[in-house]
């Protein structure tokens, strides 16, 4: 499989699409006055504990306080600046998981080290860990953490065998280390210095902690492109080629220093057609911001996105006779599922998903398309859990969330609707302004009155001839005029008296 990185760089924000095989599978953006927080360790205060439930709230800085919760006080809670000190001394101290309550392990003002691991999102505030970790380029390292292991990515069972024996003996005292898969067939010494590094940097992380007062950042992670310059070496990239002369030369001056074969996969596009237009990108960013999904077949996804979770539904266009229906139910499934993972990584979307596939009599089949979708998410670079298909029918699984979904980030509640997706039918929005002048004519304090609505409800109100609006003027026994005013929401309505000369929107509005 081909992967090429296109980058897009712009002084607002910058995009990294990773395509497979010339088609775009994931969409990267940073905005530049939004800088991305995972993996950030910060010198946080504790500001409340709540025992009911089970977690605390960590000033790290940020406009929201940091939400702890119980499960991720992994490796028990050492005082901040004890912690730090055996940093500084290369020596950390190894804590077991915490047995207890968590108001029994954290206090009110209490300073700790901590970790982001999801972005804030919505009214959220950012999630932490206790349990901070720094990845390198061959390993991930995590003091105070007494485990040696290697990455569940790396399968075959002599490589394992070999990298758990080599980060036996390069870790250092204290430290916790785990084999990336970028370290498969390193040898010893690219494990050792690679540790070195980082232990040298978990150092410099203790003695600007000594030096601070909570709240405090003292480790940012990589920007966006630097994170992606990391994933190459993890990756059998094909290209790296971005519209930014500077970031081209960043880029090979960074994997120089790792492998100077990666650096001639860096190039620059010179060329007029903007890059994602050239890469034919553009377009289906568009299609990212669309509730249906079309699939080859005929059929199409219908997604939805909520607070709680995400509904993917699965419809077909039409069946080819009733012998071969189960056959066309399972081969639009199958592309479903792979069309499923795809645009779970395309749109970043996490959390809780439930996928309505089209109803599978033939238990095989069933099997069938849930290991589809299984062996499509093993691509994930995002872990995913996926249950067995429901009595209902339903697949459910979870892809862990730690920013906002691309939708959430490239667009805003509507204004018309307030973020539901629909408005009041003419109908209703008619019905509600015959109300109001209902209202109004029984208090006869405004007996002229200019109505301000949409076109859309103007026309509705004036269709053949005006008859709707007469019934309404005539049973409020009321003098009114109708204005258009496209600014206006098409279910919103506003009321002027000519007899007082005031705004009367909201006195008969229930």
């Amino acid at each position: 499989m081909k992967i090429d990185f296109v980058v897009n760089s712009h002084p607002d924000l910058t995009r990294i699409a990773i395509l497979e095989d010339g088609r775009l599978m994931e969409l990267i953006v940073e905005k530049s006055d939004v800088r991305r927080i995972v993996g950030n360790i910060y010198l946080g205060k504790v500001n409340a504990v709540l025992p009911g439930m089970q977690a605390a709230f960590v000033d790290i800085g940020l406009e929201r306080s940091a939400f702890l919760h119980i499960s991720d006080v992994r490796g028990g809670v050492i005082d901040a600046h004890a912690f730090a000190q055996s940093l500084v001394e290369e020596r950390p101290v190894v804590a077991e998981d915490p047995s207890g309550p968590i108001e029994d392990l954290l206090k009110k003002g209490q300073e700790i080290l901590v970790q982001v691991t999801k972005e804030p999102i919505s009214t959220k505030g950012a999630r932490v860990s206790t349990r901070v970790s720094i990845a390198g380029r061959y390993v991930v390292s995590m003091p105070g953490d007494p485990v040696a292991g290697v990455s569940r990515k790396i399968g075959d069972r002599k490589e394992r065998s070999r990298l758990r024996e080599i980060v036996s003996k390069v870790r250092s005292e204290g430290f916790g280390i785990i084999a990336r898969t970028a370290g498969s067939e390193q040898d010893e010494d690219a494990f050792r210095a690679d540790v070195e590094r980082i232990v040298e940097k978990w150092k410099e992380i203790g003695e600007l902690a000594l030096g601070s007062r909570a709240p405090a950042l003292l480790h940012q992670e990589f920007d966006v492109v630097t994170m992606t310059m990391r994933d190459i070496v993890t990756l059998d990239v094909n290209s790296f080629v971005t519209d930014s002369r500077e970031m081209s030369a960043e880029a090979r001056n960074y994997l120089r220093k790792i492998d100077p074969g990666l650096a001639e996969k860096v190039k620059y596009y010179r060329g007029r057609v903007p890059i994602f237009d050239h890469y034919g990108i553009e377009g289906e960013i568009a299609q990212i911001m669309n509730r249906e999904v079309p699939l080859k077949s005929g059929g199409s996804l219908v997604i939805d996105q909520t607070e709680a979770l995400v509904a993917i539904d699965v419809n077909t266009k039409r069946y080819v006779g009733r012998r071969s229906q189960e056959n066309t139910i399972l081969k639009t499934n199958l592309e479903a599922a792979r069309e499923v993972a795809r645009q779970l990584r395309l749109r970043d979307i996490g959390g809780i998903i439930v996928i309505d596939f089209i109803d599978m009599d033939i238990e095989d089949h069933r099997e069938k398309v849930l290991n589809a979708l299984r062996s499509e998410l093993g691509r994930d670079r995002s872990p995913t859990k996926t249950c067995q298909v429901s009595p209902l029918g339903l697949v459910e699984m979870t892809r862990k969330r730690v920013r906002p979904s691309l939708v959430q980030s490239l667009s805003e509640p509507c204004s018309r609707c307030g973020g539901t997706g629909r408005v009041l039918s003419s109908l209703s929005a008619a019905t509600r302004l015959e109300r109001f002048l209902e209202r109004a004519g029984l208090r006869k304090m405004h007996r002229n009155i200019v109505v301000s609505v949409h076109p859309e409800l103007a026309a509705y109100l004036l269709v053949d001839e005006g008859k709707r609006l007469e019934h309404m003027v005539e049973k409020a026994r009321l003098d009114v005029h109708i204005c258009e005013d496209a600014r206006l929401k098409v279910d919103e309505f506003k009321a002027y008296s000519l007899d007082t000369h005031e705004d009367i929107s909201a006195l008969y509005d229930s």
